[in-house]
């Protein structure tokens, strides 16, 4: 009775006795609902992840798996990191037993092992890469160096752009060394965005949970049913990991989830819209990664402008600037999932539009991010201006930190590691460094201000000589002295707490 009531609301035109014999759906609802598989293969996946992160908080705690918060880190207690552990474990499970099914599911599979196979095999790279890193500080030309190879390991084996189509233009192939290059630039682009939108509970994990659900609409639609079950695995995973992930945090993704999340995003989406003829179905995937490539951008664009490296980190991203002005870590997230919806639903409802509707969707789109954008602060032209001025010595600052963090890996005692840190804090107006460790203190003092240092006091001279103190641990801390008149702005305050952080694991 529901069945026929919802067939004469919505298809006027079919007769009960058509609906009887099971005709008049449309055919495109008809090809939904053949695969069952895929809403089964997400909620065990969703539920596998529910139950086992619990499990894996336990462990890691006893391993000492913890993130302590210093620095630019949000959070305000020791949380479990490499959460990505048990969502990947969870996606390689779920296909491997995909890949056994006696349905169409299971036959797709196995018709594309080979593409699965690399699928996986580039995403554990990337797994391993990221354990490395959250236990030992990876340095950033290292992790690039190993996502290039990994990226041509997979361009190399099909995992490629070959042709674009545009708005008002026919398909256009592309040359072989084009199509590499931008496959490249693709892959080592998402797994770098995505690594750099984990700063904020919940974010990185909602963003490629909607990410992956466009993916898998879109590999449906295009027949790549294969990597739709792939995307549908992930989705699930995420959705039951999000619980222990959104504020405030149980379980951190780490470098772990999220080198691994890019990549295998990065991958899937190349495959997810492969035999696109239409430029939307194209753009759907570009969109729905449209937040942590958005972020990517304005990064890539401030720091070239302020003189400072590339990969080095900062308090200036998007979900940052949102808690600056006083929104909650959870309400931040949710508003960043609002618009990459909006954004992703926009691209997905033009799909069966002409090309005027397609280009009054793009235009939307970017009107929207330039808008975003004015709103948080990015077009201030003083503000760009201001770091244009400073680009030079902000250069000398990294240059030195650099150069510090050299001679900190090279100390061979508690001296040497002072010397090495005081590289850097010189740039930063400290003539004084103390390292009180264990009940001993060591001292370092500028020898060109010798006499600002000599007479500091810390009671008489405590407003004229700054002080700033950063714990390392329960019995280590390091006590920086400034010279009269300076301060530690943002980014100096950061740098000196990343090297002192250098400094403590060394000791």
């Amino acid at each position: 009775m529901w069945d026929d009531a919802v067939k004469r609301l919505f298809f006027p035109e079919t007769t009960l006795a058509e609906a009887a014999q099971g005709g008049g759906w449309p055919d495109w609802l008809a090809y939904f609902r053949q695969f069952d598989s895929y809403a089964i293969l997400f909620f065990a996946a969703a539920a596998v992840t529910l139950l086992a992160t619990p499990v894996y908080i336990i462990v890691a705690r006893r391993l000492g798996w913890v993130d302590v918060p210093l620095g630019r880190k949000q959070h305000d207690r020791a949380t479990v990191t490499m959460g990505g552990l048990v969502i990947f474990a969870t996606v390689f499970s779920g296909a491997l037993f995909a890949l056994r099914l006696e349905n169409l599911v299971g036959e797709k599979l196995r018709e594309n092992q080979v593409d699965i196979i690399v699928l996986m095999a580039c995403t554990a790279c990337m797994v391993l890469l990221g354990v490395v890193d959250d236990r030992h500080a990876v340095r950033p030309r290292v992790k690039l160096m190993v996502q290039a190879l990994v990226a041509v390991a997979a361009v190399s084996l099909g995992f490629r752009v070959e042709a674009i189509t545009l708005p008002w233009l026919h398909s256009l192939v592309l040359p072989s060394a084009v199509g590499v290059a931008l496959s490249l630039l693709w892959i080592v682009g998402i797994t770098n965005a995505i690594n750099l939108t984990d700063g904020l509970d919940g974010l990185a994990v909602g963003v490629c949970l909607l990410a992956s659900s466009v993916n898998a609409v879109v590999a449906v639609w295009m027949g790549n049913h294969y990597m739709a079950v792939m995307m549908v695995l992930l989705a699930g995973s995420l959705l039951g990991f999000l619980r222990y992930n959104f504020h405030p945090a149980r379980a951190f993704l780490g470098d772990t989830g999220s080198l691994a999340l890019g990549m295998y995003l990065a991958l899937a989406s190349l495959r997810s819209a492969q035999k696109s003829h239409t430029a939307v179905l194209i753009l759907v995937p570009l969109f729905a990664l449209g937040y942590p490539i958005f972020d990517t951008l304005l990064a890539v664009g401030r720091r070239m402008v302020r003189g400072q490296p590339l990969f080095v980190s900062d308090r200036d991203h998007i979900h940052h600037r949102l808690l600056d002005r006083g929104r909650t870590p959870s309400a931040a997230a949710i508003q960043i999932y609002v618009a990459s919806i909006v954004v992703s639903l926009v691209c997905i409802a033009a799909a069966t539009a002409n090309h005027f509707v397609l280009g009054l969707g793009i235009v939307g789109v970017a009107l929207m991010a330039l808008f975003s954008a004015r709103v948080l602060g990015y077009l201030e032209w003083g503000g760009w201006a201001a770091r244009w001025s400073g680009r030079e010595e902000t250069r000398v600052l990294h240059t030195a930190a650099d150069l510090a963090r050299l001679k900190i890996r090279q100390a061979k005692d508690r001296v040497q590691l002072l010397r090495g840190l005081a590289v850097a804090a010189r740039e930063m107006g400290c003539v004084r460094i103390e390292l009180l460790h264990g009940g001993e203190s060591i001292a370092w003092d500028d020898p060109d201000r010798g006499d600002v240092a000599a007479g500091f006091d810390e009671t008489a001279d405590s407003e004229a000589c700054p002080v700033v103190e950063m714990p390392l641990d329960e019995d280590t801390r390091i006590r920086f002295t400034l010279a009269r008149g300076h301060a530690l702005d943002a980014e100096r305050s950061q740098l000196l707490e990343e090297l002192s952080r250098e400094l403590g694991e060394r000791l």
